[in-house]
């Protein structure tokens, strides 16, 4: 099946949104209910010890002692699935299944690229003193030449060399990247068969997926898991990312699977 990244991502948010309203209300229930029952109760009210009824106040007060602690936990629930949704909504990260992924990254390089260059010309300019050279450079302003003639908190001027040094390491991590995604967007899509099923390489998806003819038995169920693939009801079927790792855990898999279903 083909996905729709954004579609999937934006159902990943939604979800999360509902599931804090839901824990929200949940929450709120939970502590009115608590609220509601500890107030019969006289306050400064003591378990009247040796009464006859000691054991069902002891109990009464158990309950709403249980009650709020779950009210707690909800709300606490729900604020974890108030910062996923912002945590999903505010990620930049470029992700493997994206399908503009090639491009948002070759986009990517040309900026850090860029950087690169602009941070060694810059230094330069500095050394000499040369604010009019400075000037000419593509993103150059008055205020960044200031900034970089000011001491920073190592009571140097300039582009640090350990900030050439990481910029540069991060260009060939996204050049690795993108010779990756190169090298999968032209493979052929693989097909691995065995007795019991199939493992499938959806380049669709970004997916490795695993199909069984019938439904597996809970001992397949946890070697399937061992190799990193979740179910998926959406799609029926267990899966993980398409990716190097993906197709290695796919292969050691397919060879369990032969085995198993012999």
């Amino acid at each position: 099946m083909k996905h729709n990244f954004e579609e999937r991502r934006q159902s990943r948010i939604d979800n999360a949104r509902k599931q804090a309203a839901k824990n929200e209300k949940l929450s709120d229930d939970l502590y009115n209910q608590a609220k509601k029952m500890s107030s019969v109760i006289p306050f400064g009210q003591p378990i009247l010890v040796g009464h006859h009824s000691e054991k069902r106040d002891r109990n009464y007060r158990e309950k709403i002692h249980n009650k709020f602690g779950k009210a707690f936990e909800a709300s606490d629930k729900a604020e974890y699935y108030k910062r996923k949704a912002e945590t999903i909504e505010s990620n930049d990260a470029i992700f493997s299944d994206d399908p503009e992924a090639l491009e948002k990254l070759r986009t990517y390089l040309t900026g850090l690229l860029e950087s690169q260059e602009f941070m060694k010309a810059a230094n330069v300019c500095l050394r000499k003193k040369d604010k009019e050279g400075f000037m000419k450079l593509k993103g150059a302003t008055e205020a960044l030449w200031e900034e970089i003639n000011r001491p920073n908190c190592f009571n140097n001027r300039g582009y640090e060399r350990f900030e050439l040094s990481n910029n540069s390491a991060n260009i060939r991590r996204v050049k690795l990247r993108i010779a990756e995604l190169e090298k999968f967007a032209a493979r052929p899509e693989q097909e691995y068969l065995f007795s019991g099923g199939r493992i499938v390489e959806n380049k669709d998806a970004g997916r490795i997926q695993v199909f069984f003819d019938v439904k597996p038995v809970k001992e397949i169920c946890k070697i399937v898991r061992g190799h990193g693939f979740i179910w998926s009801g959406r799609e029926v079927a267990w899966q993980r990312h398409l990716n190097t790792n993906g197709i290695h855990a796919a292969k050691r898999l397919f060879e369990k699977l032969k085995e198993v279903f012999k």
